[in-house]
């Protein structure tokens, strides 16, 4: 059964209310590009240039806010009689040609964006040489105000608003836009400028990411800014920083600088002198969200850390599987008894696979209770393990059979040591459980089971397979010890219980998921000849182990890679 959603849309937060107006608490020459709040006084001195005139299909209203590179005012379309915020690019941003082509275009590119959790872009155009963006208005507050109104958020509301946010970047990441320009159609558009200022929190509930890429650098040299980007170097990549060439990755890692300041308070990385602040997002050094919120799940602060590697490689390949790992998140505090539960509509068709698994799981647990009853009776220790034993054979047979949900269920029966289970059997049923949740790519769950085992059990597979989720995850360092701690230890697994246990199938994925893990070391770590040696080797090993008579794609990819590593390739 598919872990539930969190929702997207809904109820408001606790707490939530529409923001005090931020003319009243914002100080002179802030640059927050924030734009929904309520109007600044008009200054009886200076008469603004542009209120009261028509600014495309819009007459502007009032001044709301002024930013770094653009005016903000309150407008309305004179032909719907709507409410409309109008930003307007400023005369010595607009006199910098490469500076104003690029504003220009990232305007008109957003506006092709239509996802519920981006605000909308209407209309772009110009006045003059000055360069403007209508957008849509909406009561609420930004993140920040919200941030600053509430000091505590619970964490089911942080994974609502994480969920919100990595869906509008997966719209965005995904969305094939064609430039109002040419016949080229561009694959993505990155936001750049991921913050709590440039996310808006409606009224009504929801969420929406502003500002994509907007009046924003491509790039920055390295501890170097260019442009007025005053406080969003806080949440940059350390690719960005350094002026490499960005990905999605790059916005994933300014999610998890959001993420983790929603949990505990304060940002990663943090410093009053600018070059200091550079340096230490470069470096990527930062306190675990736990020590600063010690009530925060273990799944919750994995996700943050993972957003927030140093290597984009390290990072979630896309915001699908971010996706998935904050619903497993949610799932498991769902369980846990904490937070509300996801609403879905009803539907019986949905529900026939998932009544099935209910009467199958219910006749297995009343067959359990039954037999529980009993156990008091079973006074030879044997029985007791015979019986724990002959769950996990079943759901061996169960996984054998394809039914995963099934399998899972019946290893879930039992129980551990402390709660009178069979410790052997208890390791197998969990050993087994986190090898199908890897084999479904739910790294998040494998993960979690197999570090809880690790510090009660020394076993080979438990090492094995936690090497192959490390190699998985992008954690070569960590992969190649677990796998050389599995390959050296003279101790037998318990998965030997297992009549589908294959002792030489065993030690050859090991082998070869350690030649890929020094491979992946060498590429992405530390490219010494040394290491390239290492691999070659660790290649060499696997192959002269596995034998590859018959068709192995590891086999070819193994042959294939000492071909590449000789030549350099």
């Amino acid at each position: 059964m598919a872990d539930p959603k969190p929702t997207g849309n809904g109820a408001p937060m606790p707490g939530y209310e529409p923001a005090p107006m931020l003319a009243e608490r914002m100080p002179t020459g802030s640059t927050d590009s924030s734009m929904f709040s309520g109007p600044v006084p008009s200054d009886p001195f200076h008469s603004d240039p542009f209120v009261g005139r028509m600014v495309g299909n819009c007459r502007i209203l009032e001044k709301i806010n002024e930013g770094g590179s653009s005016f903000i005012y309150r407008a309305v379309n004179v032909n719907f009689n709507l409410e409309r915020v109008i930003k307007i690019l400023k005369p010595s941003l607009a006199d910098d040609q490469e500076y104003y082509d690029r504003f220009k275009q990232e305007a008109q590119l957003t506006a092709r964006l239509d996802h519920p959790n981006i605000l909308r872009v209407f209309d772009t155009g110009e006045i003059g040489r000055q360069f403007f963006i209508e957008m849509e208005y909406m009561e609420g507050q930004t993140l920040r105000e919200f941030l600053n109104h509430h000091h505590r958020i619970r964490e089911v509301d942080i994974l609502r608003i994480a969920v919100q946010i990595a869906e509008a970047l997966d719209y965005a990441h995904n969305a094939r836009i064609q430039t109002p320009t040419t016949e080229e159609v561009l694959h993505g558009i990155l936001h750049r400028d991921l913050k709590p200022e440039n996310i808006m929190l409606p009224t009504g509930g929801g969420l929406k990411l502003m500002d994509f890429g907007a009046a924003k650098p491509l790039s920055l040299n390295h501890k170097t800014l260019q442009g007025t980007i005053v406080g969003t170097p806080h949440y940059m990549s350390p690719e960005q920083i350094n002026g490499e060439a960005l990905d999605a990755r790059s916005d994933f890692f300014s999610l998890g600088v959001v993420l983790y300041e929603l949990c505990t308070g304060k940002r990663p990385f943090d410093s009053e002198n600018l070059a200091a602040l550079l340096a230490r997002v470069d470096a990527c050094k930062f306190e675990l969200p736990r020590k600063l919120r010690p009530s925060l799940s273990p799944l919750t602060e994995e996700i943050i850390e993972k957003l927030l590697s140093k290597k984009p490689e390290h990072r979630p390949a896309s915001a699908k599987e971010i996706l998935e790992s904050l619903q497993i998140a949610h799932h498991a505090m769902q369980q846990w008894g904490t937070g509300a539960r996801a609403k879905i509509p009803f539907s019986l068709r949905r529900l026939y696979p998932t009544l099935a698994l209910g009467f199958s799981v219910f006749s297995l647990t009343v067959s359990v209770l039954l037999t529980a009853r009993f156990l008091p009776l079973l006074r030879n220790p044997a029985e007791l393990k015979n019986h724990f034993s002959a769950l996990v054979a079943k759901g061996i047979d169960a996984e054998r059979k394809g039914d995963v949900d099934e399998a899972l269920g019946l290893y879930e029966l039992n129980p551990p040591p402390e709660k009178g289970g069979d410790p052997e059997s208890f390791l197998l049923s969990r050993l087994q459980s986190a090898r199908l949740y890897l084999r479904k790519g739910q790294l998040t769950k494998a993960r979690a089971l197999l570090e809880g085992l690790r510090h009660r059990y020394q076993d080979p597979a438990l090492d094995a397979t936690l090497g192959i989720l490390y190699f998985k995850s992008a954690l070569y360092l960590e992969a190649k010890d677990r796998l050389e701690a599995a390959l050296e230890s003279p101790k037998q697994t318990v998965l030997r219980r297992s009549d589908s246990f294959n002792p030489e199938e065993f030690r050859s994925e090991a082998l070869y998921h350690l030649a890929a893990a020094w491979d992946g070391q060498l590429t992405y770590v530390d490219s010494r000849p040394e290491f390239r040696e290492k691999a070659i080797r660790a290649y060499r090993r696997f192959l002269d182990f596995s034998g590859c008579s018959g068709e192995d794609k590891r086999c070819e990819q193994a042959k294939k890679r000492i071909d590449d590593l000789r030549s350099g390739s």
